[in-house]
């Protein structure tokens, strides 16, 4: 799952018309919704924070779009998805379809209402590459720890990029290597990546860093993109290190899927996945 901590942020408001332009800030509609395969699409929803406001965990949840109109459609059928409140996700608010699952191959559409205003967006659930295999190297850190990467075999017709993340048993919860593999969409045949992920002080593998325990099983979850959803998360990491946070500013670096006046990403992730005990 993709989770923009205190990036895709919206506001709450009783007036029928979103106030498209305030003292030089343009409101957008934030969006960051995902299709996986097999399971049923989320949609989360926002506008950003203005720029003399402080970006902080309170200010995203004063944004939360919570009464916008919210559909699917994959050329078939159509759903208007259902909301609630998402614990497991920060913001914790979330459009959810009940009905539609992912499935590989297929686009799907997307259409938000909210504010008097509609945006839509439109991506491909591409088909999904293998596991081909783990591979273990002992680290120079400790003796009880490992690196790991993982080989994939990419069929280079696809044009697909990887998103990447593994979940140890003390973690309980899946954490990205960062960046999108295989951006250039150049690779072919059988690819080897590095498992590198980055926890933070709230997780248990804090002092593990990217390393993996001897005896530790891993869930590894391998996420093919398609070419647009590629490109997108690529520049939202590199703007990110670079410039800070994007959904507080008036420029537009990132190509987004979304039409105005809105922002951000709908994608599919067809997913795989893959169990390792580490040697």
């Amino acid at each position: 799952m993709l989770i923009f901590v205190g990036s895709f942020v919206g506001v709450l408001s009783c007036q029928p018309d979103l106030d498209y332009t305030i003292r030089g800030y343009t409101q957008k509609i934030m969006v960051e919704g995902f299709v996986e395969t097999g399971k049923h699409p989320v949609v989360y929803l926002s506008l950003n924070v203005p720029l003399w406001k402080e970006l902080d965990s309170a200010s995203v949840l004063d944004h939360v779009i919570r009464y916008a109109k919210v559909s699917i459609s994959d050329g078939t059928d159509t759903e208007i998805l259902t909301s609630k409140w998402d614990k497991k996700h920060f913001p914790p608010y979330s459009y959810n379809a009940t009905k539609l699952l992912g499935e590989e191959g297929k686009t799907y559409q997307l259409k938000v209402e909210y504010g008097g205003y509609t945006v839509y967006a439109s991506t491909l659930l591409p088909i999904g590459t293998a596991i081909n295999g783990v591979e273990s190297v002992a680290s120079t850190a400790a003796d009880t720890l490992r690196a790991l990467a993982v080989w994939l075999n990419i069929d280079k017709n696809r044009k697909t990029g990887f998103r990447l993340y593994t979940r140890k048993q003390i973690d309980q919860r899946y954490i990205e290597t960062p960046l999108v593999f295989n951006d250039g969409l150049q690779l072919s045949g059988l690819q080897k990546f590095n498992l590198s992920p980055q926890p933070t002080k709230n997780d248990s593998s804090y002092s593990e860093g990217k390393y993996f325990s001897v005896g530790d099983t891993v869930d590894i979850k391998v996420c093919a993109l398609d070419s647009v959803s590629s490109t997108f998360f690529k520049g939202l990491s590199m703007y990110s290190t670079i410039a800070g946070n994007i959904f507080t500013s008036e420029v537009k670096p990132l190509k987004s899927n979304i039409s105005e006046p809105g922002f951000g990403i709908w994608y599919g992730s067809a997913v795989r996945h893959f169990r390792y005990v580490v040697k």
